[in-house]
């Protein structure tokens, strides 16, 4: 494409104008001619001889001239040019070239006219040089306007002989000519000078147009949507490559005057499109193509063009369209993202509920349904220790266990985390939720083999029955969280159907919650102590501190009802602040053989405040370090090793001991006990139960004592209930403390005081040897 501007126009024109000086040859014979027949007829009318040497003379010039017109084609096809510049250079030559033989020929034919005005005059000689030169002055003009300069030169070596000439003829109709020659040459030059600028003018305007006209096509075949424009009678007037694209038609098959109805007929044979496509495009678009409007169509399947026209303003339509099938799909992956769940494929919580919604619809008023709301028992867990990967890996496989029942007969939904729920839209009797859930927990608990490793997969389930006719789906999906959380709390791995109870239970729970904060945030939670007893001296060595709350409404609330709402509401690190701050100031009352144990969660190990808490604790009470104790249990730990390491490094740093609280229970692992920084283990409760009555092998409790010993452990055992089990441990050798019921509630600070004062296990020598037979038996 040329660049339109004045340089590249002059340069352009101007090797042009030069190129146009040497291509008519046939013109210079003919006038070279015209010349020599006149120039011979003053000769042969005069008889003077100079008018034979101005006849030698042109038709020397003349071939000269035609061997110069010659030698430039030669050159011009010889010569390659690298750029424009050079170009000029080398045109610039030529034209001087051109110039000299040029102005050496219209200086004769002015010489001509001199000799008959001046030397050898006759009527002939006058009238035919006067008109030969003034008949020359036009083809200068018509031919050599592109050269002002060339122009100049040719028109004076015309005139100026002439003029001389007339002057020396001496009569006034002579002397009139010699004096019009002046501005005659100044006419001619001003004539050349318009046509130069209206023909740059054209060409320029020609340029222009040439340049629109490519940077339409470039942009028109360009445009990412095909385009098609029609005139009044739907014949193409323009298609660009697009639009070929869209019908398959090739690029060497020209559209223009074509009816739009063969067009769709060459699509469907090319396979564009079917025929019956073809038909019914052709019936809804070519209405609209006139009136204006836009449609979407669906091509082969799986092709998805949208079709717009635009009328224009005198007659015929601008039909442009758009292959719209990325943008369907990814609309139709962004319904899927706002719809299922990512990882599992199931339903979310949001679209699952407009399912039941619809299905609802579709159902009997008086028929009864079912909705289940289920969860993996211990997924947290999974995820600590195996990795959120597998973790991952176990909800796609129990969503795959989940899309097997899916059907007619069960809606399935992920809500979120490890909760997952079903609806059962059609029931049979009021029997059918434990039906229901009893099959889920069948399908669902056993073993997972996931990514080479077995994980062992119980679930809890909460299920809730109504009649669609009361069905709300808020209230359903509460009571089928409260039957849930009956399960949970029943032990997991099993199944609850809602029962009234349950939204009394669900009541409190939410009174619970609210007073809880508020007393939490007024610190009117309390805290008793536990003692603990020497196994040796039978003394109280330490007590366990114990959080307890009374409400004005709700009386004495258990620890192991509010403890875990604290958990949920995210308020047991307030909870254990308190707990941390008031036994560290009972503690410094007592006396210094007494220290205090304080038992911390595994949230608590994850809060960033819990040292500065700890030492703020120490500091306001100002106990010795030493007589603190912190109890982690086994879960906390799993739950982040690396992170539980450093932080119970800090507290050992600063003197406090810290103790493994419920050993035994959950997912123990013996090397935890050398892992850890531990001081002591407390043996939990399970490996008590029942040695007194035989039910639990005494050996068993004993090689756990003797493996914590070697390992440099103190051990104590925790959950000690009766007399005749203080006496069986007693017997077992390497317990260092003793706590439990059998010793004693836990108790208020002040009472701590006067029991230190007493003997809590009074050791007799028969009382040891009673243990000892009893164990034996």
């Amino acid at each position: 494409m040329k660049q339109v501007t004045s340089k590249a126009i002059t340069a352009e024109v101007y090797t042009s104008f030069v190129d146009t000086f040497f291509s008519d040859k046939r013109s210079l014979v003919m006038g070279a001619a015209l010349q020599a027949v006149v120039v011979g007829a003053a000769w042969f009318d005069t008889g003077h001889p100079i008018y034979l040497v101005l006849l030698t003379t042109m038709l020397a010039t003349a071939l000269l001239r035609l061997r110069q017109a010659k030698a430039y084609h030669a050159d011009q096809a010889r010569v390659q040019h690298p750029d424009m510049e050079s170009r000029v250079r080398w045109a610039t030559r030529w034209e001087n070239r051109y110039m000299a033989l040029s102005a050496a020929g219209s200086m004769l034919i002015g010489l001509y006219a001199y000799v008959a005005l001046r030397i050898a005059s006759s009527e002939y000689s006058i009238i035919s040089a006067t008109t030969l030169v003034f008949a020359t002055l036009p083809t200068v003009v018509g031919r050599l306007y592109g050269s002002q300069r060339l122009v100049s030169v040719i028109v004076i070596s015309l005139l100026a002989p002439t003029a001389l000439g007339a002057v020396f003829y001496g009569d006034p109709a002579h002397l009139m000519i010699a004096l019009l020659c002046p501005p005659y040459v100044l006419l001619i030059q001003s004539l050349v000078r318009n046509i130069r600028s209206s023909v740059l003018d054209a060409i320029h305007g020609r340029w222009k147009n040439q340049e629109i006209a490519e940077r339409f096509d470039v942009a028109l075949n360009n445009m990412s949507h095909g385009l098609i424009m029609f005139d009044g009678d739907l014949r193409v007037l323009v298609a660009n490559r697009t639009a070929r694209r869209l019908f398959d038609i090739p690029a060497h098959i020209n559209l223009e005057g074509r009816q739009f109805e063969a067009i769709l007929r060459y699509g469907a044979q090319r396979g564009a499109f079917s025929r019956k496509q073809a038909q019914r495009l052709k019936s809804s678009l070519g209405a609209m193509i006139l009136e204006g409007g836009s449609r979407r169509f669906t091509l082969n399947g799986d092709r998805h063009v949208e079709f717009r026209s635009n009328p224009r303003a005198f007659s015929g339509a601008v039909l442009t369209f758009d292959d719209i099938t990325d943008r369907i799909n990814a609309e139709k992956q962004m319904v899927n993202m706002a719809r299922y769940d990512a990882l599992t494929g199931l339903p979310n919580r949001s679209y699952f509920s407009t399912q039941i919604i619809e299905r609802l619809r579709q159902q009997e008023r008086e028929a009864d349904c079912v909705l289940v709301m289920l969860d993996v028992d211990d997924f947290k867990h999974v995820n600590d220790t195996h990795g959120h990967a597998l973790g991952d890996a176990l909800l796609m496989a129990v969503a795959m266990r989940l899309k097997e029942l899916r059907g007619e007969r069960f809606m399935v939904s992920r809500q979120g985390g490890d909760e997952f729920m079903v609806f059962a839209p059609e029931v049979t009797d009021q029997t059918s939720a434990a039906k229901i859930a009893e099959t889920l927990r069948s399908r669902l608990a056993g073993v997972y083999d996931l990514e080479g490793e077995q994980i062992h997969v119980t679930v809890s389930i909460g299920a809730v029955t109504s009649s669609v006719s009361n069905f709300d789906l808020t209230k359903m999906m509460v009571k089928a969280d409260l039957a849930l959380y009956r399960s949970k709390a029943g032990g997991k791995g099993i199944w609850s159907v809602f029962e009234d109870s349950m939204d009394a239970e669900y009541k409190r729970r939410q009174l619970i919650k609210t007073q809880l904060s508020k007393a939490i945030e007024n610190e009117k939670l309390g805290v008793r102590y536990q003692p603990i007893a020497d196994a040796k001296s039978g003394k109280l060595v330490a007590c366990e501190a114990l959080s307890r709350w009374n409400d004005a409404d709700l009386g004495d609330v258990s620890p192991a009802e509010y403890i875990p709402l604290a958990e949920e509401m995210g308020m047991i690190g307030k909870v254990s602040r308190l707990v941390l701050k008031t036994a560290m100031r009972d503690c410094a009352d007592w006396p210094e053989s007494v220290n205090i144990s304080i038992n911390l969660s595994a949230i608590d190990f994850r809060r960033s405040r819990l040292m500065e808490e700890i030492d703020e604790a120490l500091a306001v009470s100002g106990l010795s370090p030493s007589r603190v104790e912190i109890e982690v249990t086994e879960t906390a730990v799993i739950s982040n090793e690396q992170e539980m390491l450093c932080v119970l490094e800090q507290i050992r740093k600063r003197g406090i001991k810290i103790s493994l609280d419920d050993f035994g229970t959950g997912y123990s692992s013996l090397s935890y006990l050398h892992r850890l920084p531990l001081d002591k283990v407390k043996i939990d409760r399970s490996f008590v139960e029942g040695i007194d009555s035989g039910k639990t092998p005494i050996s068993l409790l004993r090689g756990v004592v003797n493996l914590c010993n070697t390992l440099g452990l103190e051990v104590t055992i925790e959950g000690v209930s009766s007399d005749a089990q203080i006496d069986l441990i007693l017997a077992t050798e390497g317990v260092s403390r003793i706590q439990g019921y059998a010793l004693g509630p836990a108790l208020p600070r002040s009472s701590i005081l006067e029991l230190a004062k007493h003997t809590l296990l009074p050791v007799s020598p028969a009382r040891v040897e009673t243990s000892l037979m009893t164990s034996a038996v």
